[in-house]
């Protein structure tokens, strides 16, 4: 069997729920229902390998506000569009998150990091 490395991260994957999407459906109309239709990704975010706990979301903490502010900044850019108030609650009512511990590399050549 071929081995591959791993890397010090774990995955979080940013699944919108229900009212993350009725709020971009009130942005971009009908046209938003042809977007969810094919909807086949996720973003997801590299964290530290060591933040999973017994309550996962509870160690999000440290970055929610980012990724809140990623995910409606990759749905519509000017945020004065946003909900006027990014709470952990609303995040929590915005998305599902899944996670992953396990993050094999299949490519050998080096990871590149870019700057946002």
């Amino acid at each position: 069997m071929e081995e591959f490395q791993t890397i010090n991260r774990a995955v979080v994957m940013v699944i919108p729920k229900k009212p993350f999407d009725d709020w971009a459906r009130e942005l971009y109309q009908e046209e938003y229902d042809s977007l969810l239709e094919h909807r086949t990704e996720y973003n997801s975010y590299l964290v530290s390998d060591e933040i999973l706990t017994e309550d996962p979301k509870k160690a999000l903490k440290k970055h929610w506000k980012f990724i809140f502010q990623q995910e409606l900044f990759d749905m519509y850019r000017d945020d004065r569009q946003w909900p006027k108030r990014l709470t952990w609650n609303l995040f929590c009512e915005f998305f599902d998150v899944k996670f992953s511990t396990v993050v094999l590399d299949l490519l050998s050549k080096r990871l590149i990091k870019e700057d946002f």
